[in-house]
């Protein structure tokens, strides 16, 4: 099975992001909250000036979080995809609403698949001798990454642990099946 990154940024479209706030407001930055949001949390993103026209299914804004279409959200839940998906009302930075209804995915599953000997990375030596011998260092600085497929277990759709990179990574096969329901990702091979 093959994987791909997802992006924000659309050929023709260009890069689609926004600003987030959450209701209750978190009381830390949204990258750093690593559990579960209140089952009553709401959120709210306004686009970018550039963003004129929104007609895809999955976007990052600039606060780290990744909002997905109401389809792209049914076809995770198919796959059981470790995601809470928190209801967020899109607008345009005119205040106008959005065609579509999108939600944010929080809290995908980080999985421990960077193969440390194949990739290509800087400290090499250093990060790699501490997956034996903790503390586990982070891998920020990445040329070529390759994944270890024994160490996926199945997952569909997660985020590398231990390596800082925001975008999550999508499977071919729900890649595939996004295709077939006509969805409109951005991807990129690893």
């Amino acid at each position: 099975m093959g994987y791909y990154f997802l992006e924000s940024q659309y050929p023709r479209s260009g890069f689609i992001s926004g600003g987030t706030t959450f209701t209750p407001e978190l009381d830390k930055n949204y990258i750093n909250v690593n559990y579960p949001l209140p089952d009553h949390t709401k959120a709210e993103v306004e686009l970018l000036s550039s963003v004129r026209s929104l007609k895809v299914d999955y976007f990052e804004t600039i606060t780290g979080t990744r909002v997905v279409s109401d389809a792209f959200k049914t076809l995770l839940e198919e796959t059981g995809s470790n995601v809470q998906f928190i209801p967020a009302i899109v607008r345009y930075h005119d205040d106008r609403p959005v065609e579509k209804t999108y939600w944010i995915a929080h809290l995908m599953e980080q999985v421990d698949c960077f193969d440390y000997e194949r990739s290509e990375y800087g400290r090499k030596a250093v990060i790699a001798a501490s997956v034996h011998q903790p503390p586990r260092k982070l891998v920020k600085v990445i040329s070529k990454l390759v994944l270890d497929h024994s160490k996926i277990n199945g997952y569909h759709f997660f985020k590398l642990a231990h390596v800082q990179l925001l975008k999550p990574i999508i499977s071919s096969e729900l890649y595939d099946t996004c295709k077939k329901h006509k969805l409109k990702l951005h991807v990129i091979t690893i």
